[in-house]
């Protein structure tokens, strides 16, 4: 399994730094309007949201949409011992580059497990099943099983060129709700809503507005 991992993450870091830049940025707009439309979002009191690298889907609209909606926004940080945790930020937060070229509050103010509706969160890989695969090093699904797997909705963002047909997992990753790329929005049959039945009935080729 940690072959097939390797090969597919490196297979997905390829594809996704060959991006047009313009693409990319253009890709990252429609992504952070679908991810403002799930009612899921629409509906959360207190979103958790990465803070993107640079190949990344960038989340800088989906920050300041939450904000501008009186939503708490937290952003994973730091911890001593090299993990993270996430920390409230308010839109006029000063912030540092961090380890990764991350962005991290100077000052964080450490958010308690469990605070969140909606976790928005990155990686390398995606299946619309919700399988997902980072960049190896375990943070987010350390970060998610300390926080409480089963609460608030996990929703995965990425292009769609960094989207396979499955994922290999294994006990220790956590699955993804919903995957959101700039074509598709793709749910979990656990997380029915929308137009979809099930996770597996909406594929790459479901485009435009719809959201299944």
């Amino acid at each position: 399994m940690t072959d097939a991992k390797a090969a597919l993450r490196k297979l997905m870091q390829e594809r996704r730094m060959r991006l047009d830049p313009l693409y990319a940025r253009g890709a990252s707009k429609d992504i952070a309007r679908r991810v403002m439309e799930l009612p899921e979002f629409r509906a959360a009191r207190a979103v958790l949201c990465y803070m993107a690298m640079k190949h990344e889907v960038q989340t800088d609209a989906i920050l300041e949409a939450a904000w501008q909606t009186g939503k708490r926004v937290a952003v994973p940080a730091q911890v001593q011992g090299g993990e993270y945790h996430p920390a409230w930020i308010r839109e006029e937060e000063r912030m540092v580059a961090a380890r990764f070229g991350l962005r991290e509050p100077v000052a964080p103010e450490w958010a308690q497990a469990a605070s969140f509706d909606v976790l928005i969160l990155p990686g390398v890989v995606f299946s619309p099943a919700g399988g997902r695969i980072g960049h190896g090093r375990g943070y987010i699904d350390r970060m998610l099983v300390r926080l409480g797997v089963g609460r608030g909705c996990k929703v995965g963002l990425c292009f769609q060129c960094q989207m396979a047909e499955s994922v290999p997992v294994s006990d220790q990753d956590v699955p993804m709700d919903v995957v959101v790329t700039e074509d598709a929005v793709f749910r979990r049959a656990e997380r029915q809503g929308g137009m979809c039945v099930t996770a597996t009935g909406c594929g790459p080729e479901e485009k435009g507005d719809a959201i299944c």
